[in-house]
């Protein structure tokens, strides 16, 4: 595996290491393995720590460490990505149990890398801690909208969807500004979402422009965004490349979602690793995983009901609960 190719899987498992299997705190160094998937179906999914003899539940996104072993019951299922670029594991009844291997040594420089990115977590992180939910019976038809994306921050050239929270019959009035305040587009749209590239004269990189929601005589809603210039929209676009290259041709969807949405959002490109999320979600929408990761990426973007709608979400899904 070449340099690059390790730096970029330091990068996955920096963001990735969300809660360490044993019951100390594991170090991106130690980390071997992520839990990407998990369906519990009629059955459960139990880790046993290395160097432990109790065996505990798996919850979405579990950092686990050379000799951790899973096990699953039934018809339940999960998928381990491997450090050091080894691809991923899909184990079931079985295959229970399986022991999770040692990183390659040559794998020493990623494994650096991993321990200096994972630094600069930030919100994308989360803990074992019960978030604060925000009851859905609080919303109310006469909110303002409130713009989901893209939402202050930076996004990739090409087609720019702007969404936002609304009521399908409802009319909504679009406005996009430049960094100066003058208008570029202005548009009156039926129902929550826009493609903007439809409607708008092509947009400058490196311009700060504002977006503007409103409907009625409610306030508007209003956010920015700026996009990427060509330079880092390529090198973006190259890890992406490599992120999928090294995974294999056997990695799952639900799983390279994951991958690519940890890659944007180390580049700040958050509205973009959302999109990546939520089309992962459309054909895998009981992936407690990736409703854990949306919900991260929703709290970064400072959306705190969103967020606590998709913590509530996972949290359901990985104790083999529905609504």
């Amino acid at each position: 595996m070449t340099y690059r190719a390790r730096h970029v899987w330091a990068v996955l498992l920096g963001f990735l290491v969300l809660v360490p299997a044993s019951p100390a705190q594991a170090r991106a160094q130690d980390v071997a393995g992520v839990v990407t998937e998990l369906k519990r179906g009629h059955g459960v999914v139990e880790v046993k720590p290395a160097g432990t003899s109790e065996w505990r539940s798996v919850g979405p996104l579990l950092a686990l460490r050379a000799g951790d072993a899973l096990q699953a019951t039934a018809d339940a299922i999960v998928v381990v990505l491997l450090g050091g670029g080894r691809g991923s594991v899909r184990i079931d009844a079985a295959s229970s149990p399986f022991s999770v291997p040692e990183l390659p040594a040559e794998d020493g420089l990623a494994r650096k890398g991993a321990t200096l990115l994972q630094r600069s977590l930030g919100a994308l992180s989360t803990t074992r801690s019960d978030p604060t939910y925000v009851k859905l019976g609080t919303r109310a038809a006469r909110r303002p909208p409130v713009v989901l994306s893209p939402r202050n921050g930076l996004i990739l050239p090409g087609e720019i969807r702007i969404e936002w929270s609304g009521i399908p019959e409802r009319r909504y009035a679009v406005t996009v500004l430049d960094a100066g305040g003058d208008r570029v587009e202005q548009v009156s749209v039926q129902g929550p979402a826009l493609t903007l590239s439809t409607v708008a004269p092509v947009l400058s990189p490196g311009i700060r422009y504002r977006v503007q929601v409103a409907t009625g005589n409610l306030r508007p809603e209003e956010a920015w965004f700026e996009i990427l210039d060509a330079t880092r929209s390529m090198a973006v676009r190259q890890d992406l490349a490599e992120v999928e290259q090294t995974a294999g041709p056997d990695v799952s969807m639900s799983t390279l979602a994951a991958l690519k949405a940890v890659v944007l959002a180390d580049q700040d490109l958050l509205s973009d690793a959302r999109q990546v999320v939520l089309s992962a979600l459309k054909s895998d929408p009981d992936e407690a995983s990736l409703h854990l990761l949306l919900g991260n990426l929703y709290r970064r973007m400072g959306l705190a009901e969103q967020a606590a709608e998709s913590f509530e979400e996972a949290a359901l899904l990985s104790t083999g609960k529905r609504r």
